[in-house]
């Protein structure tokens, strides 16, 4: 797969994840939990083909890359204690959820910008 089409597919599945974190936290606590573990599945094809995406990027790219797998990684740890919450717990590590998927996305989004074949250089 080439740089681009890899990042492509990087900020389709930040946006799915996205999505997916929104409808989580919008919902009741009982609709709240299959919508988390949804979450927590996109989360990992993520983290899987941004880790895909750092071995191939240059160096300028992989800071964006790494960071975005931190934020992924972080989203999923609160997703697994969200599993296991209350009702209330739960409502809030959704949105926690949310703020790391929106980082996730803002950080694959920069290394799109910046990585080769854009107009940002590289």
């Amino acid at each position: 797969m080439n740089p681009s089409d890899l990042t492509e597919r990087i900020m389709a599945q930040a946006r799915d994840l996205q999505s997916k974190v929104s409808q989580a936290a919008s919902q009741s606590a009982e609709q709240m939990k299959p919508l988390i573990e949804q979450s927590m599945n996109t989360a990992g094809e993520l983290q899987r083909t941004l880790a895909e995406h750092a071995s191939k990027s240059a160096a300028l790219n992989q800071e964006y890359t790494n960071r975005a797998l931190g934020h992924v990684s972080e989203l999923m740890k609160i997703g697994s204690e969200a599993m296991r919450a209350n009702a209330e717990q739960a409502r809030k590590m959704a949105q926690d959820m949310l703020t790391q998927a929106q980082r996730a996305y803002d950080s694959a989004s920069a290394a799109k910008e910046k990585g080769p074949g854009s107009s940002g250089g590289g």
